[in-house]
C-alpha cells in the first residue's frame, strides 16, 4: 500500500491554525505574523510535509505602495531623504506609507508588523533593530536599508570613512589639535562608524579625540553636550549630525564662546538651517535625495523580480565637507 501523503490539513491541525493560514505560510509569508508563520514552519517539517512544485510561479498580491521608516520625522534630513523616495516611487507607480517610529523600538517593531501586509517592500531609514530582527523581516519582505550595513541585505550607505578623513583634516589645517566627538544614540550603527572613522582619522592628522555621549539626536541633546563639557572644552566639536551642532553652538554662543576663535563646531547632514546659524555650520554633507533615490530603486527591483537570486547590494554614496563660519583658524594661545 502507499504510504499516504501528508496534506495541508494534517499541518494545519498539527500548527493549531486555519488550512488557508498554512498556505499563506508558504505562499505568501509576508501576510501571516512570524510567531505564526515559525509554527507552521515547525508542524510542517514534524510531518515531513512537502509542497507540490506548481507549474508557474503564483504572483503574489501587489499593493502598489512602499513602507518606509523613519525614526523621526521632524529632522529635516529625513524630510529630504524621503523627499528624494517619494520622486523615485511616484516615477515607478508606488505611493509610499511612511512609518515615523520616533526613534522607539517597540514602535518601530509594531509599525512593520502593521505594514508588512499591505506594503510591497520596506526602506528602513534608521532602523534601530538587531541584525537578527532585519534577516528574519527580509524574509518576510523585500527590505532596503540605509545608513545601515546588515549581512544579507541591501543598502545604501553615506561614505562615513571618507567623510571623517575630510572633516579631521580640516580641523587639523586650522591648528586644532584637540577634538571631542559628541555622538548620537547608543544603538545607531551609523554613529558607531563615524566614531570609528574619526579614530582613524584622528590618528592619521595627530589629532587627539575623545567621545562623549550617547546624546538625543536633537537640538536638546546638542545643548545637554555643552552643558556637560562647558568646564572642559576642547579646541573642537565634531557632532553626530547638524541638529546636535545646533544646539552645541547655539549654548555656546549665549555663554560668550567666541566661535571659531575659542571653539570650533561642525555637524553631519547639511540640513537647510545649517548655512543660517553662526556665519554657517561647518558639515559633512550627505547625499539625502540620492540615497532615498536609489534606495526606492533598489526596492522596486527586489519587488518586481521575487524569483531571481541576486547577491545584496552594498551601495556606498560619496559624501564632502562644506567649511562654513564655525571652523577656522585657532586663536593663538587658546
Amino acid at each position: 500500500m502507499a504510504e499516504q501523503r501528508v496534506t495541508i490539513y494534517d499541518v494545519a491541525k498539527a500548527a493549531g491554525v486555519a488550512p488557508s493560514t498554512v498556505s499563506r505560510a508558504f505562499s505568501r509569508p509576508g501576510r501571516v505574523s512570524a510567531a505564526t508563520h515559525a509554527r507552521v514552519m515547525d508542524a510542517a517539517k514534524a510531518l515531513d510535509y512537502r509542497t507540490a512544485a506548481p507549474a508557474a510561479q503564483e504572483r503574489p498580491e501587489r499593493h502598489h505602495r512602499l513602507g518606509i521608516e523613519v525614526p523621526d520625522l521632524t529632522n529635516p534630513y529625513f524630510a529630504e531623504l524621503v523627499s528624494g523616495m517619494q520622486e523615485a516611487a511616484h516615477e515607478q507607480g508606488f505611493l509610499l506609507l511612511l512609518l515615523d517610529t520616533v526613534e522607539d523600538e517597540a514602535r518601530e517593531r509594531s509599525s512593520l508588523e502593521s505594514a508588512i501586509n499591505v506594503v510591497d517592500g520596506i526602506v528602513l531609514a534608521g532602523t534601530r533593530l538587531s541584525d537578527a530582527t532585519l534577516n528574519h523581516l527580509t524574509k518576510r519582505i523585500p527590505v532596503v536599508v540605509l545608513n545601515r550595513r546588515v549581512a544579507g541585505l541591501d543598502s545604501v550607505t553615506p561614505d562615513f570613512s571618507n567623510g571623517m578623513g575630510q572633516a579631521l583634516e580640516h580641523l587639523a589645517e586650522n591648528g586644532i589639535r584637540t577634538v571631542t566627538y559628541v555622538s548620537g544614540p547608543v544603538n545607531s550603527w551609523s554613529d558607531g562608524e563615524r566614531w570609528r572613522a574619526a579614530r582613524v582619522a584622528a590618528r592619521q592628522h595627530g589629532v587627539q579625540i575623545q567621545r562623549h555621549g550617547p546624546f538625543a539626536p536633537t537640538a536638546a541633546g546638542g545643548e545637554l553636550a555643552f552643558g556637560e563639557l562647558r568646564d572642559s572644552l576642547p579646541h573642537a566639536v565634531v557632532c553626530y549630525n547638524d541638529l546636535v551642532a545646533f544646539g552645541f553652538l547655539i549654548s555656546a554662543l549665549r555663554a560668550g564662546i567666541r566661535v571659531p576663535e575659542e571653539l570650533s563646531v561642525m555637524g553631519h547632514d547639511d540640513i537647510q538651517l545649517s548655512r543660517l546659524v553662526g556665519g554657517g555650520l561647518t558639515t559633512v554633507v550627505s547625499p539625502k535625495r540620492a540615497q532615498g533615490r536609489t534606495a526606492v530603486e533598489r526596492l522596486v527591483r527586489r519587488i518586481e523580480n521575487p524569483s531571481a537570486h541576486r547577491t545584496p547590494v552594498e551601495g556606498t554614496l560619496p559624501v564632502r565637507l562644506v567649511p562654513r563660519g564655525t571652523t577656522g583658524p585657532r586663536e593663538p594661545g587658546r
